[in-house]
């Protein structure tokens, strides 16, 4: 009888003890560190901003980010290595950084003559599987990735009107990584400037134009050195919220899910709130007379289709994990009436 009152009494201080540890781990305060790949002010960090604001409501207070401003902890196209590392916990940042270290990131952008829209990026991601290929190329480098819109409007930016390929033909125009090719593809010259020079260099006539979102045109000025901005889209342009595996799991039991789960609806808030920033932008900047929009006509969106869709072949040639996105998405665009071939 003694042994069985023992064992009794000894459960539960076991039983005690755990409740005390579970008490204990529900006050503490969890402090994570966010790197920004953008000023704290832009359209981009809005996602960063909003998103640990809304964290910290979900989970009671018991986590909290703090932003560390572009440069703090390392360079932008240094993101992915510190973070795989766990220098940092989470970052906003985009993927055309880090193409030359994870491939896929080049399906996760936006590929040129892709998705119009967030719908059709949102139902590529989540619906067909190419989330899939691009959340276990991150996974490999220890890190969750979940998607957030950037501009619905990403296109030539140009001191001279663009109806047809033929007008762009010579023309110097700033592009990174895929979109230099899709310049070059339509017959363009491609130039890699820093986002920084990007006004000055539009100013002083070095380049014609630049591939750039609608929302530069109110948050840099870039109205005061762009006087066309051509339509439809290049593409749906997609950022990336990033945050390392093993923090993600070092929290916890009862805030994992609320993270991992209530990081995806709450980018979905923030990407409607962006691409009605990015409009906003553009609405602006026509009100004003600073910018005139230029319509490419469907005959000339087929022919681009079909100049494009060489490069999409080339990223499907690196890797298997890339050719099974670029055929997700040529399925999808299939789909839509807006076949690539």
């Amino acid at each position: 009888m003694k042994r069985i009152v023992s064992v009794v009494l000894a459960v539960a201080l076991v039983f005690a003890f755990s409740m005390d540890l579970q008490a204990a781990d529900k006050k503490k305060v969890i402090t994570w560190k966010m790197q920004a790949s953008y000023p704290l002010g832009t359209s981009v960090m809005m996602h960063g901003v909003q998103w640990a604001k809304y964290i910290e409501k979900l989970t009671d207070g018991r986590l909290k980010v703090e932003i560390l401003p572009p440069g703090a902890m390392c360079a932008v196209q240094d993101i992915v290595t510190y973070l795989e590392k766990g220098v940092f916990d989470c970052a906003v940042s985009y993927g055309g950084f880090y193409t030359g270290l994870i491939p896929e990131t080049d399906l996760e952008i936006g590929l040129p003559m892709g998705h119009q829209s967030w719908d059709e990026y949102w139902d590529a991601y989540w619906n067909r599987g190419l989330g899939d290929i691009i959340r276990e190329a991150y996974a490999e480098h220890n890190i969750v990735h979940y998607p957030c819109a950037a501009d619905c409007y990403y296109n030539f930016n140009t001191n001279f009107p663009v109806r047809k390929l033929a007008d762009l033909k010579g023309k110097k125009i700033r592009a990174l990584g895929v979109y230099g090719k899709y310049v070059q593809a339509l017959g363009g010259s491609a130039v890699v400037i820093p986002g920084g020079e990007l006004y000055m260099a539009m100013k002083l006539g070095t380049i014609d134009g630049a591939i750039y979102g609608a929302s530069g045109l109110q948050d840099v000025k870039f109205h005061e050195v762009v006087e066309y901005y051509t339509f439809p889209t290049a593409a749906q342009i997609a950022l990336s919220m990033l945050i390392n595996k093993k923090s993600l799991e070092r929290l916890p039991a009862d805030l994992r899910p609320l993270v991992d789960y209530g990081t995806r609806f709450i980018l979905e808030d923030t990407s409607n709130r962006y691409i009605t920033e990015v409009k906003e932008s553009m609405n602006k900047s026509v009100a004003m007379g600073s910018v005139t929009k230029c319509y490419l006509p469907e005959e000339e969106l087929a022919k681009m289709r079909k100049l494009v869709a060489p490069i999409w072949d080339e990223l499907a040639a690196k890797t298997p994990r890339m050719k099974k996105g670029v055929d997700i998405l040529k399925k999808q665009m299939e789909d839509l009436g807006r076949p690539m071939n």
